[in-house]
C-alpha cells in the first residue's frame, strides 16, 4: 500500500509543463499576428504544484510565432480576434520538453457556424437620426482576414413604428468600413419585420451582398431583393455595420431591432 501511494505521489510530482510552440499564418502562408487564447476545460488539472484551476491565458503572436508553457491536460484554443475561425481542443501530454502544436492531438467539437456578434438588447433608430447602427457595440475585421470564399450571414428581427400612418421610407444598409456593400429602401407600415443578409468575398477586394427584408403587416410586404457588389480594400482593418434610417414626419417614427446575430460560414 505504501509503495502504491509513493508511486502515485511520484507520478504527480513528476508532472512538468510542456512548452507548446507554433506558427500562425494566413491562407497565403504569411505570418499572422493575432491573439491566441488557451482555455482549460471544465476539468481541474492535477499538476506538480497541486490543482490547477486558473482562467484562460491569452498570448500575442510575433511574426506569427508563439510559445506558451502548459501543464498536461486538455485546452480549448481560440483566436478572439478572428471569430470566423472556430475553436478547437488540444491534449497536452506530460512532458517538460518542447512540442509543436501541430503534433498534439486535436478535436473540433464545435459547429461550423460561429457567432461573431449577438446584440444583448433592443436598438431604437428614430426618424430624427440621420442613420443608426443596429449593432449594440462596434465590430471589425482585422487587416488581411477577409479572403476569397469567406461568408458572413446576418439575421435580425424587429418592428416598424409609424404612429401617423404616413408610410415613411425605411433604408437598411450593410457596410464594410466606409463602403456600402448593399442597401435597400421601401415605404413601410407599422408592423414586425425580419431581415436576412449575406456577404460573400468573391475575390480579393470584391464583396457581394444581398438582403431579404419582409414585413408582417397583415399581408406580405417585401423589400426589393437584389445582389449588389462593391470593391473593398480587404488588406486594411474594416468595421462591419448594419445601419438603418426612417423618414421623419412626426419625429415619432422609429425602427426597432429586437434581435440581431452575425455569423461566419
Amino acid at each position: 500500500m505504501f509503495a502504491l501511494v509513493f508511486l502515485l505521489q511520484l507520478a504527480t510530482f513528476n508532472l512538468q509543463p510542456a512548452t507548446v510552440v507554433g506558427n500562425l499564418t494566413d491562407i497565403s502562408l504569411q505570418p499572422l499576428d493575432s491573439r491566441i487564447s488557451f482555455a482549460p476545460t471544465n476539468q481541474v488539472l492535477v499538476t506538480g504544484a497541486g490543482l490547477s484551476a486558473g482562467p484562460p491565458r491569452i498570448i500575442q503572436t510575433v511574426n506569427g510565432a508563439f510559445s506558451i508553457l502548459l501543464d498536461a491536460g486538455d485546452y480549448t484554443v481560440s483566436l478572439p480576434l478572428l471569430g470566423w475561425r472556430k475553436p478547437f481542443i488540444i491534449s497536452v501530454m506530460n512532458t517538460n520538453g518542447t512540442v509543436n502544436i501541430t503534433n498534439l492531438p486535436m478535436s473540433h467539437p464545435f459547429l461550423d457556424t460561429h457567432s461573431l456578434h449577438v446584440n444583448a438588447g433592443a436598438i431604437n433608430a428614430w426618424s430624427t437620426n440621420t442613420t443608426t447602427s443596429l449593432l449594440d457595440k462596434p465590430m471589425s475585421f482585422p487587416a488581411n482576414t477577409l479572403h476569397s470564399g469567406e461568408a458572413i450571414t446576418i439575421e435580425a428581427f424587429g418592428s416598424f413604428v409609424d404612429p401617423g400612418g404616413n408610410g415613411p421610407n425605411v433604408t437598411f444598409t450593410l457596410r464594410l468600413g466606409a463602403t456600402t456593400i448593399v442597401t435597400q429602401t421601401k415605404p413601410i407600415q407599422s408592423g414586425n419585420w425580419r431581415l436576412s443578409g449575406l456577404l460573400t468575398v468573391r475575390a480579393a477586394g470584391v464583396v457581394a451582398g444581398t438582403m431579404a427584408i419582409d414585413q408582417d403587416s397583415g399581408t406580405p410586404y417585401v423589400f426589393p431583393i437584389g445582389t449588389q457588389t462593391a470593391v473593398v480594400d480587404t488588406t486594411a482593418a474594416l468595421t462591419f455595420d448594419l445601419v438603418t434610417s426612417i423618414q421623419d414626419y412626426t419625429t415619432a417614427e422609429r425602427v426597432v431591432c429586437e434581435q440581431l446575430v452575425i455569423r461566419s460560414e
